[in-house]
Parts: C-alpha cells; structure tokens; sequence
C-alpha cells in the first residue's frame, strides 16, 4: 500500500464525520470542593499531623496526574516522593515526613492512600441512579445515544457525538466533541490498587 492510498483513507474517514478527525477527549473525576476546606480540618479527619503552611485551603483533590494549585493529592511509595512534592498540589497526604516545598502543606499519615479514599468519599459520596440518563447530565447538540446507553450524575457530553449501545459513563466524566464511542465501553469506573496484605505472625 502506497502512501497515496493511505492518504485517500484518512480523506474518506474525515469526509464521513464533517471533516474533522474525531478524538476521544475526557476528564474524568476532577474533584472540586463546593468551597474551600481549611487544611486544618482535612488533617484532623484523616488524623494526620500537619506540616508545613497551616492556613492553606483546599479547593479540590485529585490524583498526581490531574492536580491544579489548591488540590490534596497523596503519595505513599518514596520513589514518587519528588514527583508528588513537586507537583501543582498544594497538600500532600505522605506517610513520611520529608522537607516541605514552600508554600506547601503535609499530611503525614501511616496509610495516605486510605486517607485519599476516606476524603473521597466524604466530599463526593456515591448517589444512586434511578434512570438510565441523569437528570443533571448535559448532552450537546447533535449528540446520539443509541440504546441502553447509561448516563450517570453530573456528566457532560459535548456536541456532535455518536455514543453506541450499551455504553456505561460514570458520574462526573467530561466528554468533549465529535467523539465517538463504541458499544460496551465503561468510563469513569473506579480505580484499583494492589497491596501487599500483611504478613501473619
């Protein structure tokens, strides 16, 4: 195959959707407080001790990957230390105190990613579906669910987009524009982590 036909394939493929290249374009769970929460008292929740600036507030929290300024976020393996601590987070769940960046603020705890869930689920707690599309999503103009399509809390899809049977969008997922998305896909599910369980003695 030449290039030349590659390149017919490309044309045929944008002339079928408007002339644009549909991208797959989500953000999935940014987690905003309604209003800031002192760091004050996310430590005493999680009962961690406070190092650092005492009179930050945080306005979100996030995993590493996703922070802005204001967010907690939560290390727990030392080789992600410098990562995490040198991040857009502004509080740090660590289980190790370490110096703290200026401006920063540490909560040190032996289990920060228990922390993390147990904030999680405080700030933003599980709400039941009882319709297969939310009442609080918004879906853009021109945008198709096919059926058995469900649609959680608080979702927004943008326009133009083709969503296919059986397609599953948990609460909180940002969809873009002119996106497509096959049948059977799940998105915004829960996370998972492997730990090592304790050694019996």
């Amino acid at each position: 195959m030449d290039n030349s036909t590659v390149m017919m394939g490309e044309d045929v493929l944008r002339s079928a959707y408007s002339n644009s290249i549909t991208l797959l374009h989500l953000t999935i769970h940014l987690m905003k407080f309604e209003s800031p929460i002192a760091v004050t008292e996310i430590a005493a929740l999680i009962g961690a001790e406070l190092v650092g600036n005492s009179s930050l507030q945080a306005t979100g929290i996030n995993e590493i990957h996703k922070v802005t300024e204001g967010d907690i976020s939560f290390v727990d393996f030392e080789k992600y230390y410098n990562a995490c601590l040198n991040s857009a987070a502004t509080i740090i769940i660590i289980n190790k105190k370490v110096d703290c960046p200026a401006g920063k603020a540490l909560l040190v705890t032996n289990d920060p990613f228990s922390a993390y869930v147990s904030l999680v689920k405080r700030f933003r707690p599980f709400v039941p579906a009882h319709t297969p599309i939310s009442d609080t999503a918004v879906i853009g103009e021109g945008t198709v669910l096919q059926p058995n399509v469900f649609v959680g809390h608080h979702v927004r899809i943008g326009k133009n987009c083709l969503i296919h049977p059986n397609v599953t969008i948990y609460d909180h997922t940002v969809i873009g524009d002119n996106v497509i998305i096959q049948a059977g896909t799940v998105i915004g599910s829960d996370a998972f982590t492997s730990r090592n369980a304790p050694t019996a003695k």
